[in-house]
């Protein structure tokens, strides 16, 4: 009993030296991030500044058929990506990519992942899930997310993604995008890049730092 109340001591000392040190690596150099897309005018004259870009609001429903929007991920930052679970080139070899971000955060319970189907006709709960399972992707971190393609092509033309109105249809790139706990985009990855996940990584320990060391 001594040596079990010995490492729960020596437990709750270590793992918070160890949070410290994650979320300092890479940000001894204390950097801002970018905040992408046009800056826009706010509504009424009285208002002189402009707001930045943010990301729409929207509603979907999880890979367990749960209601999902943008509110589930208040206070939270958070990387999106599009895909679909029929692809047989890029789309996996995309997610096996983000599940190694995923594995090194997923911790943190500030980190969430939200890939959205292009395909929502076809990606059923069932799919989606089975998908998910893939990755072995804790549905309260890493949500797969089916909305309406109506509302798909409002939240792709949101993340700044090429989209066609007349069809319908997103681009499923192979980038990630990292928003913030505003909504706005801090950074565009391409998930083929070593360099571009190491930057992705990097500036997910940038944004906590920022949250937990805000500038005075």
């Amino acid at each position: 009993m001594k040596r079990k109340g010995f490492w729960v001591t020596t437990g709750l000392l270590v793992v918070p030296v160890v949070i410290f040190y994650i979320l300092n690596a890479g940000s001894q150099n204390f950097k801002t991030l970018p905040i992408l897309g046009e800056r826009i005018p706010p509504d009424g004259v009285s208002q002189m500044d402009t707001v930045y870009h943010t990301v729409t609001d929207f509603n979907g429903f999880d890979q367990k058929g749960r209601a999902f929007s943008q509110k589930d991920l208040t206070n939270s930052i958070y990387i999106a990506n599009f895909f679909f679970a029929s692809c047989k080139d890029v789309c996996p070899t995309m997610n096996r990519r983000l599940s190694k971000v995923y594995e090194k955060f997923k911790e943190f319970s500030e980190i969430e992942i939200v890939s959205f189907t292009v395909d929502p006709e076809n990606d059923s709960f069932i799919v989606l899930d089975a998908y998910a399972g893939k990755f072995n992707a804790n549905p309260a971190i890493w949500h797969f997310v089916k909305t309406t393609r109506d509302d798909l092509v409002k939240i792709g033309q949101s993340f700044l993604l090429p989209v066609s109105k007349e069809d319908k249809t997103i681009d499923h790139s192979q980038q990630f995008i990292l928003v913030d706990k505003q909504k706005r985009i801090r950074g565009v990855y391409d998930s083929f890049s070593d360099a571009d996940i190491k930057r992705l990584e990097e500036d997910i320990k940038v944004l906590l730092y920022e949250y937990h060391h805000p500038a005075k």
